[in-house]
């Protein structure tokens, strides 16, 4: 049977019906492999007896600090997502949807910015197709950083007042030639192994690309491999320009993101919803692959 999304079809296996059953329909994940997408994150919780459990980051070396608490109706235990004063890691009540694994939307987030786009819909507004159907993996391990020769050739660093110098080994512009299979209306999954600034990098004309011309719905970044978010402190507008084109085109991000380069094949099914929440400008998500069985 076909599992329908907004632009593109995938076709399941059916699994074998019983007579009670057989005049529904359902479909099958036998035989796909499901890659896990999302960041294995242990909180550092504060303990009702006082102790600390340690916990580890994500993969922009973000901590989770957690209170345990306890119900007084039964005795059970609970944690509050929030890192209370005093904490040596987090600073207090510093803690956000925007750890981990998430995906973000532009209304509440970046909406309010000079020169957004009028246009932003909230991740509650979107609809569910947006966060799950095919998926283009783009694994750009062969988009080996180079020498430059003009600082042109590299963006400014995050934000800060940084500029390349000729020599200088970069990361290399991402262009449509390197995103042959993308196709219209796709997710796209994109990583690569380089780190820092030899990260390849998102351009403004390949981001209007993957916007008018292949219409993509959702883009998934791994970490580490991708640079997108430069130029993040130059005045209004002109800073953020790659996040603000794609939420500005109401096309999701999804990040930091693990696992792509484990993926096989250069399509896979999707999914990493968000949690149903008005006003949300960003929400945890588990992200999942499913690579279809070799053959099919």
């Amino acid at each position: 049977m076909k599992f329908e999304c907004r632009h593109l079809e995938f076709n399941w296996p059916q699994r074998n019906l019983t007579k009670s059953n057989e005049a529904k329909k359902m479909f099958s994940l036998d035989g796909y492999r499901a890659i896990d997408l999302s960041p294995r994150v242990k909180a550092r919780i504060h303990r009702v007896d006082g102790t600390i459990e340690e916990g580890n980051t994500d993969p922009y070396g973000k901590p989770w600090v957690m209170k345990e608490g306890k119900f007084p109706g039964d005795n059970s235990l609970f944690t509050l997502y929030w890192s209370p004063p005093g904490d040596e890691v987090w600073r207090p009540e510093r803690m956000t949807s925007h750890n981990g694994s998430h995906v973000q939307g532009g209304k509440g987030h970046i909406s309010h910015w000079k020169g957004a786009s009028p246009d932003m819909m909230g991740l509650w507004e979107m609809p569910l197709e947006t966060f799950v159907g095919e998926a283009a993996v783009c694994n750009l391990a062969e988009l080996a950083p180079k020498a430059i020769e003009d600082p042109a050739e590299y963006p400014r660093g995050e934000g800060w007042s940084m500029n390349s110098e000729p020599g200088e080994v970069r990361g290399r512009e991402i262009l449509p030639d390197h995103l042959g299979n993308v196709q219209k209306g796709d997710i796209v999954l994109m990583t690569s192994p380089f780190t820092g600034l030899e990260r390849p990098w998102l351009s403004t004309r390949t981001v209007e690309w993957l916007i008018n011309d292949r219409e993509i719905k959702m883009l998934g970044l791994g970490v580490p491999g991708i640079e997108w978010q430069y130029d993040l402190k130059v005045p209004a507008p002109d800073n953020s320009p790659i996040r603000r084109m794609l939420l500005g085109a109401n096309i999701p991000i999804a990040h930091p993101l693990v696992n792509i380069e484990n993926i096989t094949t250069d399509r896979v099914m999707y999914l990493g919803l968000p949690l149903n929440f008005k006003k949300f400008e960003a929400s945890f998500i588990r992200a999942v692959a499913f690579e279809a069985p070799e053959g099919s």
